[in-house]
């Protein structure tokens, strides 16, 4: 929802640090100091005056400096601008009202000045606490400054999770997860307990040997996995552990993207047919399948709160029909079937956000050309998704907030990133180059660290973007960990366990963090 513009509140004292001159210790104007008060000090460089609060330590040190203020109940926005070091375990802006839970943003890894936004604050019995911490090793720092209050007109939540599709087949190939002390335990229940509220389950019409994609005799998945039953299976456990569902209909057999699109195995016979019956059939098809698996869904308690029409749709749905290119009616063939979709998902679930998503983050002429088009169809749908590798685009965390923030802006739609993936290791298990072949233009190292601090930077910076204009976040792919025969079809190898959200052994990444601590 849109918010009011970010001027100081007069609630909020000494937000600019600038009451004091150069202070240590418990004696800052408007702020309490708790723990660690050796490690806190009003100190230059500020960002816009002369000061900031800077938190650090000669031994390791947990510091908490906190200010409490009355203000009419509702909904808040605080912000500030930070830099911070490395190496730091837990640092972050929080805010929050007695009763409720605190909503908080890690603060990024950066020498420069950097806003960082909690956005959703609730305000039910007219006060409202505004707190800063860190838990940090010696040496290890971060400056804060120009902290504000600014009212907001209604909630958000930042949704942060990722797929998990892949994950009854690595259980049962004997995959074990570990928390990050080593204990084996449910995935679900670690990323749970680390903050993760959102799973995105890919769908398939059918799976196995039976149903291999057109010209490619042997990609295929094995029989049972990422299927219907199995994607019902996901959602129960995903519903189990209070999280949000995001649901992706690829239409297809098999994997899609840009360039492949093939026609279900059962639905292809309409290739006999004439254009315009082949047509209305897939559109017929479209609608009933999508409608049957949501209402199956509904029937068990795991209506998702989102559904994808596609995967990476930029080439269009259902080749050769819903090509989005070669011919001039390209998108009121694609339109159509992005309609069917949308009217089975609304029919059943009108609440159910529908997303349309591409690749590529960062490019402004192709999101223009392809929503644009879509916009002159009258297809209807509720948010924009899109896919930020860093490899792939090759743009780093600042660029593509712009972007988001624009695209947000032309079309009048909100950004779920639906795709996001970093290197933590050069090379897979196997010890070969991976998916990602390097990290692209952010500053972080193929390190279990760099992982974590580009998490950070991420989600603090989707947070910043103006008015709340991006909703989440989905990691791909988190699960994806070594296990016997595990790849991306029967005989392939895993190109992406040197990019998951826990190690070679299963065991939680550093990167979870950026979870809990978001």
């Amino acid at each position: 929802m849109a918010e009011t513009a970010h001027t100081p509140t007069a609630d909020l004292v000494n937000g600019g640090f600038e009451a004091d001159g150069p202070v240590g210790g418990k004696k800052i104007t408007g702020w309490k100091v708790k723990g660690g008060p050796a490690g806190v000090a009003v100190a230059e460089p500020g960002r816009t005056g002369r000061y900031a609060l800077a938190l650090t330590g000669s031994r390791p040190y947990t510091a908490e400096v906190e200010q409490t203020v009355t203000v009419p109940d509702g909904y808040y926005t605080v912000s500030a601008w930070t830099r911070s070091g490395g190496g730091r375990q837990a640092t972050y802006l929080s805010a929050g009202g007695p009763g409720s839970h605190d909503a908080r943003t890690s603060l990024p890894v950066s020498s420069d000045w950097k806003q960082v936004v909690v956005r959703g604050v609730h305000v039910t019995k007219g006060r409202l606490t505004v707190r800063l911490h860190s838990r940090a090793p010696a040496g290890a720092w971060s400056s804060i400054d120009d902290v504000q209050l600014v009212p907001a007109t209604g909630p958000y939540e930042f949704l942060k999770g990722g797929d998990i599709t892949m994950l009854n087949w690595v259980e049962d190939s004997g995959g074990i997860y570990r928390d990050a002390k080593g204990r084996p335990r449910d995935p679900m229940d670690i990323m749970r307990d680390n903050g993760v509220n959102v799973v995105r389950l890919r769908l398939y019409n059918d799976t196995g040997p039976d149903h291999p994609r057109i010209g490619y005799p042997n990609d295929h998945l094995p029989e049972g996995y990422q299927d219907e039953e199995d994607m019902l299976d996901l959602a129960r456990r995903a519903a189990a552990h209070d999280m949000q569902i995001q649901l992706t209909f690829h239409y297809s057999d098999y994997w899609t993207n840009g360039e492949i699109q093939d026609i279900p195995k059962d639905w292809r016979h309409v290739t006999e047919l004439s254009e315009p019956e082949a047509i209305e059939a897939l559109e017929k098809y479209v609608y009933d399948y999508t409608s049957r698996v949501l209402r199956r869904m509904k029937a068990q308690g795991t209506t998702p709160q989102f559904v994808s029409l596609g995967n990476e749709i930029q080439g269009g749905l259902l080749f050769p029909y819903g090509k989005s290119w070669g011919q001039d009616d390209a998108f009121a063939k694609l339109g159509r079937f992005l309609k069917a979709g949308y009217r089975a998902v609304k029919d059943v679930s009108p609440a159910t956000q529908v997303i349309i998503h591409i690749h590529d983050a960062g490019d402004d002429d192709e999101y223009e050309w392809f929503f644009g088009e879509l916009e002159k169809q009258g297809v209807p749908y509720d948010l924009i998704g899109s896919s930020y590798y860093p490899y792939w685009t090759k743009k780093d965390v600042a660029t593509v907030l712009g972007f988001f923030d624009r695209v947000s802006a032309r079309f009048g739609k909100k950004i779920m990133v639906m795709e996001t993936g970093i290197n933590w290791n050069p090379v897979t298990h196997d010890g070969i180059e991976g998916q990602l072949l390097d990290n692209g233009p952010v500053p972080y190292g193929e390190t279990r660290e760099g992982q974590r601090d580009f998490l950070y930077e991420l989600f603090a910076g989707l947070k910043s973007v103006p008015d709340g204009k991006v909703i989440g976040d989905l990691y791909w792919d988190p699960v994806m960990i070594p296990a016997d025969g595990v790849g991306w079809q029967v005989g392939a190898e895993n190109v992406v366990s040197n990019t998951t959200l826990f190690d070679f052994d299963g065991r939680a990444l550093p990167a979870m963090d950026a979870y809990r601590y978001n």
